[in-house]
């Protein structure tokens, strides 16, 4: 674990759900995308724990091309029914991972709406 990075990733949480602080809410979606698994993984249950409040920061990932199959899974369990218009292109990537993700995140939203 990068302690250093764990210590930003959890001070952009408090900040962003404080204040709503945009650049801290980007910070804690760039984390998405860290080359640390532990705190790639703190970011999404943080994010997760957002809510409704995240789907904004999971879009721009998707502008951005960051951390794209873990964001589209994030993006299947909060936006729920809601969300499938944006995920289902990525069904059709040529990476199989962005198509499996697509996939995973398609049948949660799924779940999520029943």
């Amino acid at each position: 674990m990068k302690w250093g990075e764990a210590a930003s990733v959890f001070a952009a949480y408090g900040a962003w759900r404080a204040t709503g602080s945009a650049r801290a809410g980007v910070v804690l979606s760039a984390a998405l995308g860290s080359s640390d698994e532990t705190n790639r993984t703190a970011a999404g249950m943080l994010l997760l724990r957002g809510g409704e409040k995240a789907l904004p920061l999971l879009r721009a990932n998707l502008q951005r091309g960051t951390a794209v199959p873990m964001t589209l899974r994030l993006l299947g369990d909060i936006g729920g029914h809601a969300a499938r218009a944006t995920i289902e292109p990525y069904t059709q990537s040529a990476d199989p991972a962005i198509a499996r993700a697509a996939r995973d995140a398609l049948a949660a939203a799924d779940a999520a709406a029943r």
